[in-house]
């Protein structure tokens, strides 16, 4: 008789956790945003020109959390771009750059997820240490892992004589402990699936290089950087009629991005058209 009423009780205590399952699997929200954010500025109309026909220009910048953002907490600098090829002939990006001060080589454009994320979260952690940067933090995996159960396996097989000191544990365990594991359990589910998706979005929207564009088109896509303090300049490479050029676009109105205030500018200035 007692083992039966265990029965029963760890089938009541079993779906119990399921349905508290179901409902914490709720709270575990996706990053990436259904609508995104509107843009800050809807077109900047930042362009620099060379006279091989070859035209840049920055349509939108979105960072963390920032106008146009789509993920929440995004851990790379997104530069929205339209690469114009005004020549004759078939032109290939190589590669597209973002220097900084403050860094000390250039941040490369990727669409690779997992790069973004060490490549920022690298120069945080040392720019941090400086004490200049603010505003943008360091991200972590979101789903921690925290001392739970640790007979929670065998809870759900226990049978016979054993089920009664099973279902004791059960009942045991605080039920904002159950609550709190369950949601880190869900919560480290949710963020594999945004891992993929994210990435997927990423290669969506970026530039993949290299890249061709033909003679008299042009291809717009975003740039991913890694998330850059104060970046004075944007540089693309490109092979041209079998030469390997670059076309470099000044950017005075970025000067403070993502330090502390005592270094940064209120608000970004436009930065001056650039003819080389």
């Amino acid at each position: 008789m007692n083992i039966n009423l265990s029965r029963r009780s760890l089938s009541a205590a079993a779906g119990g956790l399921l349905i508290l399952s179901g409902a914490l699997d709720g709270c575990a929200s996706s990053r990436v945003l259904k609508n995104p954010l509107p843009p800050a500025q809807a077109n900047l109309g930042w362009t620099a020109s060379a006279p091989d026909g070859v035209k840049l220009e920055i349509h939108e910048l979105i960072f963390r959390d920032g106008g146009g953002s789509w993920v929440k907490k995004a851990n790379w600098d997104e530069y929205v771009l339209t690469i114009e090829n005004g020549s004759p002939d078939v032109l290939k990006i190589q590669g597209i750059y973002l220097y900084s001060d403050k860094l000390p080589a250039p941040a490369q454009s990727s669409t690779s997820r997992a790069q973004l994320d060490t490549q920022s979260n690298g120069t945080l952690r040392a720019l941090k240490d400086t004490g200049i940067v603010a505003g943008v933090g360091i991200v972590g995996p979101s789903a921690l892992i925290v001392a739970g159960v640790g007979t929670s396996g065998g809870m759900l097989s226990a049978s016979g004589a054993g089920a009664a000191a099973a279902t004791v544990g059960i009942i045991a365990i605080p039920v904002g402990l159950i609550g709190g594991t369950v949601y880190v359990i869900n919560r480290h589910s949710r963020d594999k699936k945004d891992k993929v998706l994210v990435q997927h979005k990423i290669e969506e929207r970026g530039f993949i290089v290299p890249q061709q564009i033909l003679a008299q088109d042009q291809a717009t896509k975003s740039a991913f950087f890694p998330i850059t303090p104060a970046p004075t300049r944007l540089v693309v490479n490109y092979l041209l009629q079998g030469d390997v050029r670059e076309l470099s676009l000044e950017l005075p109105g970025l000067a403070g991005l993502h330090l502390k205030a005592t270094h940064a500018a209120v608000m970004p200035a436009p930065a001056a058209n650039v003819t080389l």
